[in-house]
This record gives structure tokens, sequence and C-alpha cells, in this order.
């Protein structure tokens, strides 16, 4: 990186001002919204998926707006559509899931992953089964719905500028540092700590490599696979 370029770019605010906001956003929502709705009527699985089908995009075009209006241009997001970008999401989705199977391995041992995990379908099966059409908003929005949203701002967004002022190399791996406290701050919890750092490099890779496509590509692919997994042991 030049000199020049150092001093375009002392330290990426805007980034920063993005990781806050995103992480503000989705506490009001999914710990205030949710919270509200939740003492008030109950429906606690719904209220929230139904965030995340909604809520997320929602979150997303706001803090993209925030860094247009900032000064910066769309193109360098990052969404140049071509086959090689979609082959290689498709390619991403295969290592990603060989990944979550490791990283989940040592999440289980360091946080106890297992009985977190056995709690959360636990509670799933009982409300899939008592209404099953909920898996529908639970499949778009957390298998589609969440992985574009987080694409557009934590790859397209914050890694852009991560990478702008301090390398691929820095930027990269903190942006993948980032996106997996997010989800500790959020959920409250460390337990996917490893798998969600190590995703977050994948993603931050493709991104890198191959475009915002191929990431968002891999995201969905992921997240569609898990999802689908908790739907069909819910509904079996």
């Amino acid at each position: 990186m030049t000199e020049t370029t150092r001093n375009t770019h002392p330290l990426p605010k805007l980034a920063l001002g993005v990781v806050v906001g995103w992480i503000a956003l989705e506490l009001l929502l999914r710990r205030g919204v949710v919270s509200v709705v939740v003492s008030s009527v109950g429906f606690g699985f719904t209220a929230d998926w139904t965030i995340l089908l909604l809520g997320f995009p929602a979150m997303a075009a706001v803090l993209s707006a925030v860094t247009l209006r900032a000064g910066r241009d769309s193109s360098r997001w990052g969404y140049e559509w071509s086959l090689r970008a979609v082959v290689a999401g498709l390619l991403g989705v295969v290592v990603a899931i060989g990944l979550m199977i490791i990283t989940s391995q040592i999440d289980a041992v360091l946080f106890g992953l297992e009985e977190t995990t056995a709690t959360f379908g636990t509670a799933v099966t009982e409300v899939l089964r008592r209404t099953p059409p909920l898996a529908v908003v639970f499949l778009l929005g957390n298998g589609v719905a969440v992985p574009i949203a987080e694409e557009q701002v934590w790859r397209a967004v914050v890694q852009s500028e991560f990478v702008a002022s301090w390398g691929a190399v820095v930027g990269i791996l903190l942006t993948a540092v980032l996106f997996a406290l997010k989800h500790v701050v959020v959920d409250g919890s460390v337990v996917r700590l490893t798998t969600l750092v190590g995703l977050g490099l994948v993603l931050g890779l493709l991104r890198h490599r191959y475009g915002t496509v191929s990431s968002v590509v891999t995201h969905i692919g992921m997240n569609l696979y898990s999802t689908a997994a908790i739907v069909l042991i819910a509904l079996a």
C-alpha cells in the first residue's frame, strides 16, 4: 500500500460506524422489538423470524444508504455477476459446510455448543409442529434474507472499507472477527465463536477474490442447508 493510500484512508471510520450501527439496529430489533412482542402477546419465534425476513433487509438498506450519502460509489461493493462468481460461490458452500462440521466440534468442546443446539432444536420443533407454515418464514428469513443482508453490509461495505484502508489480509481478518463478535453480542453467547470466525474468513476470501456475488451464493447455500436441516428434523 502506498503512502498516498494510507493518507487517504488513515482510519476506516465509515466501516466502524456501519459495524456499530448494525449491532445497535439488530439489538434494537431482536432484543427490543421481539422482547416487547413476546412479553405482550407471546409468539417469540414468530416475531424473531419475521425480523429476520423483513428487518435484516431494512437494516442493510439503511446502512447502505448511509455509505452512499458518505460519498461512496456502489461500484466498490463488488457485484459483478458472472458464471465464475456463481460457481465459486457454489464451491464455497461445500467448503463452508465442511469447515462448519469441523469447527462445530471445536465449539462443542470449548463452549458447549451441542447442549445449546439441542435446546434450540427442541424449542423450534415444538413451534413448527404446532404451526408448520412458520417453516416458510424461517427458511426465507434465515436462509435467504439474512445472508443477502449480511453480505451486503459486512462484505460489500465493511470489508471493502477495511481492505481499502489496511490491505486485504487485515481487512478480511478484521471483518471476519467483527462479524463473529457481532453474533456474540446479539446472541449473548460465545458458543459459535470458532465456527463464525471460520465462516467469516471463507466468505471474506470469496468476496475479495471473486466478488460479493460469490460470498452471497455461499452464505445463502450454507444458511439454507443448516436451516432446512432444522426444519426437516422438526417436521419429521
